[in-house]
């Protein structure tokens, strides 16, 4: 019983505690496959639970066309992550022209980040975007975090 009243009383991974990145895991015909990484650099354990926001961003910071579509397995469980716990997200996305994309070219513009709010939060965190433009306006389908391994 004390294990889970300390998971309950747990503090949420919040940006100010996690860093990330994305990476590439395969290319289809047109879709490109990744994991969102992110790992706990505070000083104690903490959750997370659910889907990140996202926003891709330019060079300057500026927020380029991005719709984020929760529909990917596995859905919504609690992650704990130690100091220096990993958990990750499944993503996918298109670098296929779609509709209300540019047609010859870039599809969309290229994105230097992401800005990623972990679940139930407001404050963001950025992680590089190395991948080229993301297609169909900007559209990426992430799962909910899991503990990798499991």
């Amino acid at each position: 019983m004390a294990y889970a009243k300390e998971v309950f009383n747990m503090a949420r991974c919040g940006a100010g505690v996690l860093r990330g990145a994305v990476i590439l895991t395969d290319e289809g015909t047109g879709q490109r496959f990744g994991l969102l990484v992110v790992t706990n650099v505070g000083g104690g354990a903490c959750t997370l639970e659910g889907f990140s926001g996202l926003q891709l961003i330019g060079q300057d910071g500026e927020a380029l066309p991005t719709q984020a579509e929760w529909d990917l397995a596995p859905g919504p469980s609690t992650v704990t992550l130690p100091v220096g716990g990993v958990a990750a997200a499944n993503m996918r996305w298109s670098v296929v022209p779609g509709a209300g994309d540019a047609q010859s070219g870039p599809c969309q513009p290229n994105p230097a980040g992401l800005r990623l709010n972990p679940p139930h939060e407001t404050e963001q965190f950025q992680v590089p975007w190395p991948y080229g433009p993301v297609c169909e306006g900007g559209r990426i389908r992430l799962s909910a975090y899991y503990a990798p391994g499991e």
